[in-house]
């Protein structure tokens, strides 16, 4: 991005609308007051406007007063950080308006034949800073296309096993500081269908900056992890190798799924991500584009019409492991047992092996298999995720129902057991 560019965002640092925290802003609900809000601490009470590197720079240089640490001091070229105050003098002038306006998500349905209480979500959200042609157009894009790919499938005469739920978000980017927030439009959706949501869900997959700069990679919860890799291979190569999925896995406990490529583009959030610049060097011949297009479908695909769900436990348990002997030696020197954790670790490790065996021995008969049987065994799967939510979420971090995906160390130890774990 060049000097003069700027990077726009939001200093919004709630997860949902800040009038009604919690529950669902619809029709004349109880909301709190403006001073409530104000006295909560997630909407800035400073105003504040972003800036270019050109602009400054050129501020810096104005400031007078105490030098600041070296870990705070800019780069090779950069003048002298100083704390000021003065001598120069800013102006900011700033207009806005704080009201409520209503936000309009899309919903669209394909209903399920058999299971058409179990959905498989794909989302992406529509709301743009700028002209957003990687975020979140390369994302809404590809939504459009799973969606006229879907509508080719129905009229050969398919129809999805489970009902497969198409998502355009509104307001992402309003709640968008902390990366595992939960995002407005996504967020009020939870909120009012939270016990719906919880009951149905198979799985959310979304896509948010499809095309970035980097190879393909993907984010997803450990159960997923085969079904991604399958998926993949049926494409052959591709040519290389953060968002609202966050209210769905802390909320209710989805299994989840993100996908990429890359992670990160030089022009993020500016007036420079446009459509020329996405077709002469983000994706010229929108190849990436596809290729994510289509692994997205295979998945949905997968997941909306397999007899028994494609989902693997002992990815979990591996994951698990990985983390816990991550976290044995940054704490070896404290004293602390995770003796309690490994068992727990293992019996994890233990009851999804056995779920292994009992799909394979479902599968080797399944003409035979009842509905039941089929069923009971897929909503064990389903619910699993939902086993490592607490309604209640972290103390003081109530938006964080998952216990295991959260974003600090949180360990809880008591006698024969174990509450808690950080993976991220």
């Amino acid at each position: 991005m060049p000097p003069s560019g700027v990077q726009v965002g939001s200093m919004y640092d709630g997860i949902d609308d800040p009038t009604t925290p919690g529950w669902p802003n619809t029709g004349e609900c109880e909301r709190l007051s403006d001073k409530e809000v104000d006295n909560k601490g997630n909407v800035p009470l400073i105003p504040s406007l972003p800036i270019s590197w050109a602009d400054g720079d050129a501020i810096i240089r104005t400031i007078s007063g105490k030098v600041v640490n070296v870990d705070w001091q800019g780069g090779e070229d950069s003048p002298i950080y100083r704390v000021g105050p003065g001598p120069a003098i800013g102006n900011l002038s700033y207009e806005g308006q704080q009201v409520i306006i209503t936000i309009q998500n899309i919903i669209a349905v394909i209903e399920g034949e058999e299971e058409p209480d179990r959905f498989v979500i794909l989302c992406n959200h529509r709301d743009v800073w700028t002209f957003g042609a990687v975020d979140p157009n390369s994302g809404t894009a590809t939504l459009l296309v799973i969606a006229q790919r879907l509508e080719k499938l129905q009229k050969i005469g398919w129809k999805p096993r489970r009902t497969i739920v198409l998502c355009n978000w509104h307001a992402e980017e309003y709640g968008l500081v902390d990366p595992s927030s939960l995002l407005i439009g996504s967020a009020e959706w939870v909120e009012e269908n939270r016990e719906m949501l919880a009951a149905r869900v198979v799985a959310y997959l979304n896509i948010d900056c499809e095309v970035q700069v980097g190879p393909f990679r993907a984010s997803a919860t450990p159960q997923l992890d085969d079904i991604i890799i399958e998926s993949a291979r049926q494409l052959g190569r591709l040519g290389g190798a953060g968002s609202d999925y966050a209210a769905f896995v802390q909320h209710i406990g989805t299994p989840t799924l993100d996908m990429s490529f890359g992670n990160g583009y030089p022009v993020y959030h500016s007036m420079y991500d446009d459509f020329v610049r996405m077709k002469k060097f983000g994706d010229p011949m929108f190849h990436r584009h596809a290729a994510v297009a289509s692994i997205w479908g295979l998945v949905a695909l997968r997941l909306a019409d397999d007899e028994v769900l494609p989902f693997n436990y002992l990815s979990y348990a591996i994951e698990l492991q990985k983390s816990a002997e991550d976290f044995e030696g940054e704490i070896s020197d404290n004293g602390i047992s995770l003796v309690p954790l490994y068992a727990s670790i293992e019996k994890l490790r233990k009851a999804a092996k056995k779920i292994k065996d009992d799909i394979k021995a479902l599968r080797a008969k399944i003409r035979h298999a009842s509905v039941r049987e089929v069923r009971e065994l897929n909503d064990r799967l389903i619910m699993t995720e939902r086993a490592f939510t607490d309604r209640d979420g972290l103390p003081s971090r109530t938006r964080y129902k998952h216990l295991v995906r959260i974003r600090f160390f949180i360990l809880v130890l008591i006698p024969n057991d174990i509450t808690l774990l950080f993976i991220s």
